[in-house]
């Protein structure tokens, strides 16, 4: 493969992101600043025309609003929080990248770029991420200056226009903030076709061993003839207690590569048991249609479940998803969705009626979801936790979440739009059921008051935690 030259390019466009400290349609610390070159000519400090991220230091890990996290069978080097996705107006083979950061840098723990872009796309379910570098947070070596980070770069054989930084901000003793992110690479001559990589390339190793997991399809059966059970070793020997106790410890990639052993191996890794307990978020750049479809079988005793950050550029479709739901969705208590653009009316419709046991949903960053779908919410009537964070709601919406979810004790509408009328809030909060609500984030919204602050006071005895930051409309 040749190339013709070399091209350094500052992003034109973002693309996507978990989360920022501005507020929507502003250019106060949000993410849209990252496009183009930087602006603040080497300069250390807090400055407006940055990209900052919502949050920082380990405080939100411990406060009342901090979510249990779900580290069961998830590999242990996967530390990313957030995230933005950065285009570029030229694709290219990537050799380096300096990420500018203006205020306490270190934070950048992955680096990725994207196996399709604007000028050459794939089919859906083909886009593939790349990991280009990975590393821990540097919050304590960083110095506190200004810093051009440039890691080194794994070397990867297709040109892309999509970059993707991830970041660990939790052992930050302030925002990071991010100047600008500039791209340099290796033009192919003419558009560069995909390489033929085979099945590898093109399927994770997770989804090519899932297609043959189904017990659908399978049947496992561990009364066998002795001869067989004589190839599984010493682990003939050991009860199920003790083989339990050991599959416990494999990670969710390694669950699928020990179906592969023996039948012994396949009965462990298909017990619905382990399965109480799915977080695929770490696996966002592979899970796809046939990953769920192989792990519908194994999950009826699910009961906590995470997708957020998956399905990018087609890898899951939603009647995939729904299909998911209807049969393992009985039991589920949690269900996290954030930054999922493939849900729609349709997902929410198959979660009223086939979770009526639900106390957890997180539909953060959602942003295909209709104003009058989130009326749906209101069958979930045991409801404990909901974060809308970044949605448009509307009074209809918000009245018919009082209406249903009575148990209410976590509530995030942080920088919701909440469209139609002036003091729309505090109308809507006191049609809530208050009296448990233990946190409520009202980050960025417009219309908090003193009307809001004397609603709350008076409708929330259990009320520990209170986010008002940056209120639109506040007067005394």
């Amino acid at each position: 493969m040749s190339s013709t030259k070399v091209v350094s390019q500052f992003a034109c466009k973002v693309v996507n992101y978990s989360s920022e400290y501005g507020r929507s349609g502003s250019r106060s610390y949000t993410a849209s600043n990252l496009a183009g070159e930087p602006l603040l000519s080497g300069r250390y400090g807090d400055f407006t025309e940055a990209f900052v991220l919502r949050t920082y230091g380990p405080w939100w890990n411990t406060c009342p609003s901090a979510t249990r996290p779900l580290n069961k069978n998830i590999p242990s080097n996967f530390i990313s929080q957030d995230f933005v996705e950065l285009e570029y107006a030229q694709p290219v083979i990537p050799i380096g990248i300096k990420i500018f950061e203006n205020y306490y840098p270190g934070a950048v723990v992955r680096i990725l770029a994207c196996n399709s872009h604007s000028k050459n796309p794939n089919r859906p379910g083909e886009v593939r991420w790349e990991t280009l570098w990975a590393g821990l947070p540097q919050q304590n070596k960083a110095e506190k200056a200004y810093r051009t980070f440039s890691p080194p770069l794994k070397r990867i054989d297709y040109s892309t226009n999509l970059i993707r930084l991830e970041f660990n901000s939790q052992g930050c003793d302030y925002y990071t903030e991010l100047d600008a992110v500039e791209l340099a690479g290796n033009v192919p001559s003419g558009i560069q076709k995909m390489k033929d990589r085979g099945e590898g390339f093109l399927t994770s190793l997770t989804t090519r061993l899932l297609k043959h997991m189904s017990l659908a399809e399978r049947q496992i059966s561990v009364e066998e003839d002795s001869e067989e059970y004589g190839k599984w070793g010493y682990f003939s020997w050991l009860p199920d207690e003790v083989m339990q106790n050991i599959f416990q410890y494999l990670d969710f990639v390694s669950l699928s590569k020990a179906t592969q052993v023996c039948s012994l191996f396949l009965k462990h890794s298909y017990d619905p048991l382990r399965y109480t307990e799915l977080n695929l978020q770490p696996f966002w750049t592979t899970v796809d249609d046939v990953a769920l479809k192989g792990l519908r079988t194994r999950c009826t005793n699910l009961q906590h479940l995470s997708l957020s950050w998956t399905g990018g550029g087609g890898l899951i479709t939603e009647l995939q998803l729904c299909n998911f739901l209807k049969e393992c969705g009985e039991k589920l208590l949690t269900i996290r969705l954030a930054c999922c653009q493939y849900i729609s009316k349709l997902t929410l419709e198959t979660i009223a009626k086939g979770c009526p046991d639900l106390e957890e949903l997180d539909l953060q960053c959602c942003y295909q979801l209709k104003m009058d779908d989130l009326i749906l919410l209101n069958q979930l009537t045991k409801l404990k936790r909901l974060n809308l964070y970044r949605l448009n709601l509307n009074l209809k919406a918000l009245e018919s979440l009082g209406k249903g979810c009575t148990q209410l004790e976590h509530l995030n509408i942080g920088s919701c739009n909440i469209l139609e009328k002036p003091n729309a809030l505090n109308e809507f909060l006191p049609k809530l059921n208050l009296k448990n609500l233990v946190s409520l984030d009202l980050w960025r919204c417009k219309d908090v008051s003193s009307i809001t602050v004397e609603v709350l006071a008076f409708h929330c005895p259990s009320l520990q935690e209170l986010d008002l930051g940056w209120w639109y409309v506040f007067c005394i």
